[in-house]
């Protein structure tokens, strides 16, 4: 059982340093997205992909462990979560564990509100995009000889003469 505790408390602390990770690519795409940078918003968007699948894999490790830890128990999986494990009383890690528990309910907590805000950013610079493109495609309707469905007009020809005998 000792295996199990110390490979749970080395996956909680990989996990915590994921989402450190995480919160700091985070960061950066809120940067892309408020500096309109395609590029690096992309390059952003492959790192947090790449972590988030880090973060099932350890997940998953996680799962299996607890499922480890419930046959050892004699009980079924459902039954024994993270908080059940630290309660053990032959859990030497336990304190350790609580600490990591905490650590990455805070860190969950604060990629959730990241994500919110991230999304808000999106979806107020998408409006912002839209009105300015609706604004510059009025203004440019009395120069251009193309109609929106791509039909062509003869624009006015407008003359003006400047006396400079004056």
């Amino acid at each position: 059982m000792s295996d199990l505790y110390h490979t749970l408390d080395e996956v909680l602390v990989q996990k915590i340093g994921l989402y450190d990770e995480l919160i700091g690519v985070m960061k950066e795409e809120w940067t892309s997205i408020s500096e309109y940078s395609r590029e690096k918003l992309e390059n952003t968007l492959e790192r947090k992909s790449s972590l988030l699948a880090k973060v099932h894999e350890l997940n998953h490790k996680r799962e299996e462990i607890v499922q480890a830890f419930a046959q050892k128990l004699g009980r079924i999986q459902s039954e024994v979560t993270l908080k059940t494990i630290i309660g053990l009383k032959d859990n030497p890690w336990g304190n350790r564990m609580a600490g990591c528990r905490e650590k990455i309910r805070e860190q969950i907590k604060t990629i959730n509100e990241m994500n919110s805000e991230n999304k808000q950013l999106i979806n107020r610079s998408s409006l912002t995009m839209k009105k300015s493109m609706s604004w510059l495609y009025e203004l440019d309707m009395a120069y251009t000889p193309y109609y929106s469905n791509g039909q062509l007009s003869e624009p006015t020809m407008e003359s003006r003469v400047v006396n400079t005998d004056v």
